[in-house]
């Protein structure tokens, strides 16, 4: 199943979204570890599809996602 991360955004864990790349490894607060495997849309809406270990497959829209980038591509 396939979810967007709608969360309320946390400016201490906020990632830019030109900073993402494919085949980054990130570490979402809730899912955990997990690498991007397709980015979509424009620079304020941009989403990213992630495979995450523990979590499955996600679609996060970048401008709300918790996350940091562990190991960039």
């Amino acid at each position: 199943m396939v979810s967007v991360d709608k969360a309320v955004p946390k400016s201490d864990v906020l990632v830019d979204s030109s900073e993402v790349n494919v085949g980054a490894t990130i570490e979402h607060e809730r899912f955990g570890i997990g690498q991007i495997t397709a980015l979509e849309g424009d620079a304020n809406n941009r989403k990213a599809t992630v495979e995450f270990q523990n979590a499955g497959m996600k679609q996060l829209l970048l401008k709300f996602a918790r996350f940091k980038i562990i190991d960039e591509q």
